[in-house]
């Protein structure tokens, strides 16, 4: 519309309302037809950050960095890893052995990548009695028993009768954190009540109400008796009932003197060493796996999805390997060399002096007594076919010869039923550079250490001559081969282990613990049982992405996910983890964030959570999957949480 510029008010205004006419029809029509403006296009997504395949230098890959952040002079030989203050880096709890309640236990904060001793300020030297008194304590594992959204601990005490007097009152704990990382005791009840050789403990929602239980390992009660597993059902608010029995992992005593029918019949109460939780036949409950020791049957036990439990290990891989043949057990020949006519005329003599030990024939001839001595059952996909195997960690000894069990990885249908690999077709054997050799692996830990897409294993051997940490890197034709030494874990006498991201770059570090036991005349034994750090230098460099998970809290899932399995699939196939609330021997608890290596590939097309509610719910996430990040993942929710990784080191 133009008006004059030059005219008369009145000429002006005439034109103005001429003009207001004529689109007068165009303004109605417009008032009359409503208008809807398109939705606005979602903001394209970041392009994932994805680094080209890369080519790792034949050794280097771990560096000792003990001293720069900050453990020098700090010892122990259990370590356990959890974000205690919720800063998203994982704090360190390490153990020390004995019956004294003095420097047992440590707790050092990750401050930035470097550790404070925090111990007192924690609440961990608190006992019942007084507060900074010390208390005694052996092992520890973390889960969210209140879900409130922090880790509070179960602190198991191993009480054998010979610990310190003054700690006789001590028991199995639990202690609530105030979301700081500090603890104080939760309600008593049950746990404390009883008097337990623990050896082991590990967190799990046995019948998925969303309130963590506790599963409990004990050793010997007296002659072959095992004092019993435990499990405890958590009310949600830090208190426990016992249900033991009614859950059925508490086995039944056998009648007065039937202790060694009862053992050879598989009935009695095992001596264990480690506990582990995990689902084995993927049918969205949790299963119990328990680690026996004395060359005895370990125990597989099912779940039938509502938190009771019946053993179906006994005659299976599970239990033990099918070597029965004692011909070559150095106690067996000492036997024989002392009870003429009663041994094939062929039993060579025996290799060592026979005034210790004994072979008793009806009992140490017979299969239950020709198993292993298991101490510590990892829980993973090795092979990455999607089904949870297990490797048995095991202490074996050459003068006991083939019938005791070694070390090995159990393959899993997928149904829970598992088949030995043999050393050999694994990759999972050993040189002995001794002839006096022992095999002393006590822990073992799966974890994928160089973002490859692959499964490895770190073996801690204990404390046995030329007995040292052990890594087995699993190659692209999945087998596995050792190679600890040569890329930078040159760990004598490694007899703990945890991995985990001590400096938010996304790869796993170990942290290791040391053992000087059993070092008369051995010049290589380290002075004192120091917790080492390695960096891990390449995993960093590939691709990888690490998952949070959050769950609803009681009535959903339990807020630390523990349970949860995690599905995160790429163009190259697929990856399952479980997240773990601690397993094995005297208490191992990796970074409770998962970390799954993709190797070449970046682009992430799909990450399904099955959660251990009531319902078994899967969720699906599509979008904002990015490579080379950390991705929260909250119950129910529509989308992740995505937050970019540090800088590589």
């Amino acid at each position: 519309m133009r008006l004059p510029r030059q005219s008369s008010p009145r000429a002006w205004r005439a034109a103005l309302v001429a003009s207001l006419a004529s689109l007068a029809p165009a303004l109605a029509a417009c008032a009359a037809t409503p208008t809807t403006e398109p939705a606005p296009s979602p903001p394209p997504e970041a392009p994932a950050i994805c680094k080209p395949p890369a080519a790792l230098p034949e050794g280097g890959h771990f560096v000792d960095v003990t001293a720069e952040v900050g453990l020098t002079g700090v010892t122990g030989g259990r370590v356990t890893t959890a974000d205690l203050d919720g800063d998203g880096l994982p704090d360190l709890v390490v153990h020390n052995f004995g019956g004294k309640r003095e420097g047992i236990v440590k707790v050092l904060m990750n401050r930035g990548g470097k550790f404070v001793d925090e111990t007192a300020k924690s609440g961990f030297l608190d006992s019942r009695e007084a507060s900074g008194s010390g208390r005694l304590g052996h092992l520890t594992v973390f889960g969210d028993v209140d879900n409130d959204g922090d880790l509070d601990a179960f602190e198991g005490v191993y009480l054998d009768g010979k610990e310190d007097a003054a700690a006789k009152g001590d028991r199995n704990e639990v202690r609530l954190n105030d979301g700081k990382g500090h603890f104080t005791f939760a309600e008593a009840g049950p746990m404390q009540d009883a008097r337990l050789p623990t050896t082991s403990a590990a967190f799990l929602d046995a019948d998925r109400d969303g309130k963590l239980d506790v599963f409990l390992g004990t050793f010997y009660s007296s002659g072959i008796q095992g004092a019993g597993n435990f499990l405890y059902k958590g009310a949600g608010d830090g208190s426990f009932t016992d249900e033991a029995e009614s859950s059925g992992v508490l086995r039944p005593k056998p009648a007065a003197g039937g202790d060694q029918d009862a053992f050879l019949a598989g009935k009695t109460r095992r001596a264990t060493y480690g506990v582990t939780a995990c689902d084995v036949d993927g049918d969205g409950d949790t299963d119990l796996m328990v680690s026996a020791y004395g060359r005895q049957w370990n125990e597989l036990w099912k779940n039938d999805g509502n938190g009771k439990f019946v053993e179906v290990g006994e005659g299976t891989p599970f239990a033990a390997d099918d070597t029965v043949t004692f011909n070559d057990n150095e106690f067996y020949r000492c036997y024989c060399s002392t009870n003429s006519g009663k041994c094939p005329s062929d039993v060579p003599s025996p290799r060592v002096g026979c005034t210790n030990g004994a072979w008793s024939p009806g009992f140490d001839d017979q299969p239950a007594r020709n198993g292993g001595n298991t101490f510590s059952t990892v829980c993973a996909d090795l092979d990455g076919d999607g089904a949870l195997d297990a490797f048995h960690a095991e202490i074996k000894h050459w003068h006991i010869g083939q019938s005791s069990d070694s070390s090995q990885m159990l393959r899993n249908d997928g149904t829970g039923k598992f088949v030995r690999v043999p050393n050999e077709v694994a990759g999972l054997g050993r040189k002995h550079t001794i002839s006096d050799w022992n095999e002393g692996d006590i822990v073992a830990a799966a974890f994928d250490y160089d973002a490859d897409g692959r499964n490895d294993v770190f073996v801690g051997s204990s404390d046995y001559p030329e007995t040292y940490g052990l890594l087995f890197h699993q190659e692209p034709d999945k087998k596995f081969r050792e190679l600890a030494r040569d890329v930078g874990i040159d760990h004598y006498h490694a007899v703990g282990v945890s991995a985990a991201d001590i400096d938010g770059d996304g790869d796993l570090d170990l942290i290791v613990a040391t053992s000087v036991a059993r070092c008369s005349g051995d010049l290589k034994c380290p002075s004192t049982p120091a917790i080492k750090v390695y960096r891990n230098q390449v995993g960093h460099k590939r691709n990888l992405v690490r998952v949070k998970l959050v769950g609803g809290g009681a009535g959903k899932s339990n807020r630390a996910g523990i349970g949860a399995r995690v599905t995160v699939k790429t163009a190259v196939g697929s990856q399952v983890q479980e997240v773990s609330g601690g397993y094995g021997h005297f208490g191992l608890q990796h970074d409770s964030v998962l970390t799954f290596g993709l190797g070449d590939a970046c682009a992430i097309t799909e990450i399904t959570v099955r959660w251990p509610n009531g319902e078994r719910t899967t969720q699906t996430l599509t979008r904002g999957l990015k490579a080379n990040t950390l991705l929260e993942i909250s119950e129910g929710a529509d989308a992740v949480v995505s937050k970019p990784l540090a800088e590589g080191r």
